[in-house]
């Protein structure tokens, strides 16, 4: 079974936004976000779309990359499995790096 939101929670850390922060930029409440993230609620699709728009990711293949089972893949695949998983990530992490710069500069902006 594909955990949407151990993925969705995952990504929220990576980029290091907070609960609050993230689900205020999805447009949901972090009552639903964190039910989203513990797996107790299945985001919808327009909710899945926000967070392509967002940063990028479609949670279903990054899900599929970080927690699927690479075992019951042929065994070409599980290679192709491992190259998406680190190609994802390295997106992941471009993004977190470029939300780290934009919040420096907001700062560094209100403190003139």
């Amino acid at each position: 079974m594909i955990r949407l939101g151990t993925t969705a929670r995952h990504l929220r850390e990576t980029l290091g936004l907070t609960q609050r922060a993230a689900a205020e930029a999805l447009g949901i409440s972090c009552v639903h976000l964190c039910n989203v993230e513990k797996n107790k609620a299945v985001p919808s699709p327009a909710l899945l779309e926000r967070f392509r728009e967002l940063w990028n990711v479609d949670l279903y293949v990054l899900a599929w990359c970080l927690h699927g089972d690479a075992d019951k893949l042929p065994e070409p695949l599980r290679k192709l499995m491992g190259d998406l998983a680190r190609a994802w990530q390295e997106q992941i992490d471009v993004t977190a790096a470029r939300n780290r710069r934009d919040v420096r500069s907001s700062c560094s902006a209100s403190d003139k």
